[in-house]
């Protein structure tokens, strides 16, 4: 159970439902630029979302409220972490109306709800997992996407590479773009990286077909900018298109 304690002295891993996902003073923040970026995508009620890696529901919370009953699914290998998002934001009677489903395994296996999703989401997920925990989720995912379905992940950028297989929690991993490429073309899948704000990562989109993915002329609409606030002053840079025209796109 969770116990009253200064949220402000918490850092990103500790015990705690909002700082064991990540940085505790960007919970809602960084619930909120996922739902955003969805919708952005085309999200619609009627569709269907795979929240992979749901934590405490920090998404979750607005995707459960927003989509039709059934809906929503989520995978969390820790199971406190499902119960207190729903004790915290979701409460008995919103979960029988909406009827979310989870599931705590730990072996990146999507199939186990025995549903084709319209849209796959994995924020800060491949940020800590090694290679072939990437190359067995990324194959998992193509196989309960839907065909004209999306996936969105991100990934930290840098050249000093993780090389090892293990889970690496609450340290994070690197991966170059390239890597990155490789991995969605192992898996079959196309991609496009895109400019949508992430304080510390980087935003991939991955589909089964390439006309599914954003154009370049669509690109200045994935700004993901937050205004009026200091802390995300530098989500409202400029974008360059030609940061972004030819990098990672995988056929």
């Amino acid at each position: 159970m969770t116990q009253e304690i200064d949220e402000s002295k918490l850092k990103a891993g500790d015990a705690h439902y909002k700082a064991y996902v990540g940085p505790p003073h960007q919970y809602d923040v960084m619930g909120a630029t996922q739902f955003r970026l969805l919708c952005t995508l085309g999200l619609r009620a009627h569709q269907s979302v795979l929240d992979f890696g749901c934590g405490s529901l920090r998404a979750g919370r607005l995707f459960i409220v927003y989509l039709e009953a059934g809906r929503y699914f989520g995978i969390e290998p820790n199971h406190w972490l499902i119960e207190e998002g729903i004790q915290q934001h979701i409460g008995q009677d919103l979960l029988n109306i909406k009827k979310p489903q989870f599931d705590n395994n730990s072996e990146c296996k999507t199939q186990v709800f025995d549903q084709q999703f319209d849209f796959i989401v994995a924020q800060s997920v491949f940020s800590h997992a090694g290679r072939a925990q990437i190359q067995t989720a990324l194959q998992n995912f193509k196989q309960s996407l839907k065909e004209d379905g999306m996936i969105v992940v991100t990934f930290i950028e840098g050249q000093d590479e993780y090389l090892g297989d293990d889970w690496i929690y609450p340290g994070c991993v690197m991966y170059k773009p390239e890597t990155v490429a490789q991995f969605a073309q192992q898996a079959g899948l196309f991609m496009q990286r895109i400019p949508w704000f992430h304080p510390r990562q980087t935003w991939y989109l991955l589909a089964k077909q390439q006309e599914r993915l954003p154009t370049e002329d669509m690109l200045h609409c994935l700004a993901g900018a937050t205004l009026f606030n200091e802390k995300f002053a530098n989500s409202c840079k400029k974008l360059k298109r030609e940061e972004y025209r030819d990098k990672a796109k995988v056929e």
